[in-house]
């Protein structure tokens, strides 16, 4: 094909999304007369009749059917490329829309965010807390951070850290009183602090012989928070269950320490997510290399290297 046979093709496939010539030719900025003309063109071209037409209607012909199904694609192809070369000039700006979790957008989005409007000055950035699930598209927001498994075929995914492990931890002082719990059956005889946010917070997981058991909780305390938790168990009140990075500094002090390591199941990496990349902007893909290179050290606490992480058995502590 020629380039006026393409330009041809990009109009019946805009004919075609919008089930009308004459809308067709608002789009394109071009009279509907040409439009028509163009279409016909390209029908006599490939030998086939495209589209059926009458005074009230217009249908897609069987032919025209499978021509379309494989041009379709190609000329949102093409559009996508222009939108890419342009946005490689364009530098970022206008609004960005981000949400995240509440304790980890305190914990880590801070830094995140200065280094990005350091570097564009020209985007304002509105960041919301949310630990419901947000629908990005009908909420209108740019990326959402995420935790965990990511099922919404309609977002495009970054992975950010590697899986975050839940870790047992608890006060030097809080072992001495009540003992160093040596397998996860001993967790019944101990204070526990759970987290209400998860899915089930009185069920825990634990890597057993290489197999995911849980084990039932009777917490003494719960809160929707693990910082709060965190301090609970600082405070020598139980053994909470805490992200690896949340814990850290407090074990680095010696305020906290932790248990039961060899039993720790691998936890959810975070994400990165955003609708499609295909029109992505240039403000949300500075973004979200941004939060690529801050973010993981911010929020990647010790992990513990299992022998079921390097395919082998662990020794368990006696």
């Amino acid at each position: 094909m020629d380039p006026s046979d393409l330009a041809a093709v990009a109009m019946f496939v805009k004919v075609v999304e919008l089930k009308n010539f004459r809308a067709a030719a608002r789009a394109l900025k071009a009279p509907r007369s040409t439009v028509s003309a163009r279409v016909a063109q390209l029908e006599e071209r490939l030998g086939a009749r495209l589209l059926e037409r009458s005074t009230r209607a217009m249908r897609l012909t069987a032919a025209g059917a499978a021509f379309h199904a494989q041009v379709a694609p190609a000329v949102e192809a093409v559009a996508a490329a222009e939108h890419a070369v342009a946005d490689l000039e364009t530098a970022p700006s206008g609004e960005l829309r981000v949400t995240v979790p509440i304790e980890t957008g305190q914990q880590a989005l801070g830094p995140v965010i200065a280094a990005y409007m350091q570097r564009y000055p020209e985007v304002k950035v509105h960041l919301e807390l949310l630990d419901r699930q947000v629908d990005l598209v009908h909420e209108s927001f740019d990326v959402a951070v995420r935790v965990g498994q990511m099922h919404d075929s309609a977002l495009v995914v970054r992975k950010l850290t590697p899986p975050q492990s839940r870790l047992l931890h608890a006060s030097p002082s809080y072992l001495r009183r009540f003992g160093v719990p040596r397998k996860p059956a001993d967790l019944r005889n101990h204070a526990l602090l759970a987290m209400t946010g998860e899915k089930d917070p009185t069920s825990w997981a634990f890597n057993i012989d290489g197999r995911s058991v849980r084990v039932d909780v009777a917490p003494r305390a719960s809160a929707n928070s693990f910082l709060v938790l965190r301090d609970l168990a600082v405070a020598g009140v139980g053994i909470a269950r805490l992200p690896g990075s949340l814990g850290a500094a407090a074990v680095k002090d010696g305020q906290l320490q932790t248990v039961l390591d060899e039993f720790a199941e691998t936890g959810g990496s975070w994400y990165a997510a955003f609708p499609s990349a295909r029109q992505l902007s240039p403000r949300v893909r500075a973004f979200v290399d941004i939060l690529a290179e801050v973010f993981p050290p911010l929020i990647a606490g010790p992990e513990i290297i299992s022998a079921r992480h390097r395919g082998r058995r662990v020794k368990r502590r006696r």
